[in-house]
């Protein structure tokens, strides 16, 4: 890997005194790299030839020129370029909410579009190369959010009575409906289910639920949203618990630690298209309980930085707190998906069973389990109607 990086280096340091752009050097490198991996053993990993360009700091390369067909094609003269636009990233998106917070002036100025281009085999060595980059970028951008004192509110806002979800969280298998007298699993890199196949969720940790690990979670967020990014955060059980509509007493308080402990247990790996690859995000930092009083224990709780990259780029969606903490888990998890389609397709019951992570295996008893949830959204209002119609859910926000 080293001879292969000082072997980049030094070709795309000759290309630049020739004249050429370090972007356009390095495309050009990348491109050679790629026409001689038939050729040159050891050259076939597109990780391989990424590493070694991405480790040069040059600008984002365009891959969109043509591709050098056989190994002994010069690389000297420089290929035409087709006019490209980046696909704006969520690295792009938290370096936008510095720049307004640095610049108000410039908030609201409108981005270019790009349109993609036929994908190649070259795209796969692009595409790995953007990742480091954006991965490196995300960590800068993330660290200096943290030094401005940045808050989640100001990449995704919601007002008091509202709580926010992840669609991601949304639409996937992270917290689950399993009956509560049955045990909760340990998972180590466990795949979790998301309806969306291009995004891959793995998880260790203690067995997350709708029926209380998901409260939890939303209520810390509010309490943290206006607290910079990675900040401690001081709440009561007390105020906890009643925030969640929970009875006031000891076993309301333990069960709320307990699901501190989980969520402080957490390690997601996650791969989308929207961002680089998140790796050990927690839901919840480091916390402390101090007692204060005889009833008064206060919680003193940190989330992890990089929460914020689940909500970028507005991809997270508002619920009506006062009703959605009062619906069962599985009218919840219903909704949670619900929430984050503005006009919903029909869901599939067993689609919907893996969102919910249930282990039913009774397909009529599942469908009731749904039309039950059904009723529950329309008689609160959340939804307009909602009805379980040959195996699928329909809904009208």
């Amino acid at each position: 890997m080293a001879d292969l990086q000082n072997a980049a280096q030094a070709l795309i340091k000759e290309l630049v005194q020739q004249g050429l752009t370090p972007a356009e050097a390095a495309e050009q490198v990348a491109k050679s790299a790629y026409a001689s991996a038939t050729a040159l053993p050891g050259m076939q990993s597109v990780q391989a030839i990424a590493a070694a360009v991405a480790a040069v700091d040059t600008d984002v390369i365009d891959f969109d020129s043509p591709t050098p067909q056989a190994a002994e094609q010069s690389v000297k003269a420089p290929a035409s370029k087709a006019a490209k636009t980046k696909k704006r990233t969520v690295a792009d998106h938290l370096d936008q909410a510095l720049v307004e917070q640095k610049q108000p002036e410039l908030a609201g100025l409108p981005t270019k579009g790009g349109k993609k281009p036929a994908r190649t085999v070259v795209d796969d060595i692009a595409d790995a190369v953007q990742d480091r980059k954006d991965s490196a970028k995300m960590v800068a951008t993330v660290a200096e959010m943290q030094q401005l004192e940045m808050s989640l509110f100001q990449v995704a806002p919601w007002d008091d009575d509202l709580r926010a979800i992840p669609n991601d969280w949304g639409r996937s298998a992270v917290f689950t409906t399993r009956n509560k007298r049955t045990k909760r699993d340990a998972c180590e890199d466990k795949l979790i289910y998301h309806y969306n196949r291009e995004i891959e969720i793995t998880y260790t940790g203690i067995e997350l639920r709708a029926d209380d690990d998901e409260l939890v979670w939303q209520q810390i967020l509010e309490y943290a949203k206006h607290s910079p990014i990675g900040n401690n955060v001081e709440f009561t059980l007390y105020q906890l618990c009643t925030d969640l509509g929970w009875h006031i007493n000891e076993f309301y308080y333990k069960r709320a630690l307990s699901c501190l402990k989980r969520l402080k247990a957490t390690c997601f790996t996650i791969k989308s298209p929207r961002h680089s690859t998140l790796k050990n995000l927690s839901l919840l930092g480091d916390f402390d309980i101090v007692k204060v009083g005889k009833k008064r224990a206060v919680c003193n709780a940190q989330l992890d930085p990089y929460i914020v990259v689940l909500f970028a780029n507005d991809h997270y969606s508002k619920v009506m707190w006062s009703k959605y903490r009062t619906l069962s888990p599985t009218a919840r998890r219903m909704f949670d998906y619900f929430v984050t389609h503005a006009a919903p397709y029909p869901l599939k019951l067993e689609t919907f069973r893996l969102i919910c992570g249930s282990e039913s295996t009774r397909p009529k008893k599942w469908a009731e389990q749904s039309r039950d949830a059904c009723k529950e959204l329309e008689v609160v209002g959340l939804v307009q109607k909602t009805w379980v119609e040959r195996g699928f859910i329909h809904c009208l926000r």
